[in-house]
C-alpha cells in the first residue's frame, strides 16, 4: 500500500475544502510512515497521537463541509452527514482501542480502512456537491 499523492482528481473547485482535504491525506500519510518506520513503543504513542490529531481534524473539516452543504443547498446533506458521523464513531473506536494500549489497532489494515474510506469519500461522495458538478 502506497502513500495517498494529491492530485486534481481529488479537487472538488472548492479551494479552502481542497485544502482541507490535503490536509486529511497528509494526516493519513503521516500515519502510513509510522506504521513502516515505527518499532512498537513508539508505535502506540505515535498511533494515539495521529489518532487524535484525526479526531480534532474531522470535527473541524466536517462541520466546515456541512456548513457549506447546506448554504449551497445541497440536497443530499442528511446522508452525506451520516457517512460523516459514522467515520468520526469508527475513529473515535480506534482511537479508544490505542489508548487501552490494544496496539492490533495500528495496522496495515487500519491504515487500508482509513486510505479506502478518505480516497472514495473526497472522490465520490464529496464530489457529488462539488462547483463543477452543479
Amino acid at each position: 500500500m502506497s502513500y495517498i499523492e494529491w492530485n486534481d482528481s481529488f479537487s472538488i473547485d472548492n479551494a479552502e475544502i481542497d485544502a482541507q482535504h490535503q490536509q486529511w491525506i497528509a494526516i493519513h500519510n503521516t500515519l502510513h510512515g509510522i506504521l513502516l518506520e515505527g518499532d512498537v513503543v513508539s508505535l502506540q504513542q505515535a498511533a494515539i497521537n495521529t489518532l487524535q490529531e484525526m479526531q480534532a481534524y474531522i470535527r473541524k473539516h466536517f462541520a466546515f463541509e456541512e456548513a457549506y452543504m447546506a448554504r449551497i443547498g445541497f440536497p443530499e446533506i442528511r446522508e452525506h452527514w451520516r457517512l460523516h458521523k459514522d467515520f468520526d464513531t469508527r475513529v473515535y473506536g480506534y482511537l479508544r482501542d490505542a489508548q487501552k494500549g490494544e496496539l492490533p489497532v495500528l495496522n496495515s489494515e487500519l491504515v487500508k480502512i482509513l486510505r479506502n474510506w478518505l480516497v472514495h469519500h473526497i472522490l465520490f461522495e464529496d464530489m457529488k456537491f462539488s462547483q463543477n458538478r452543479r
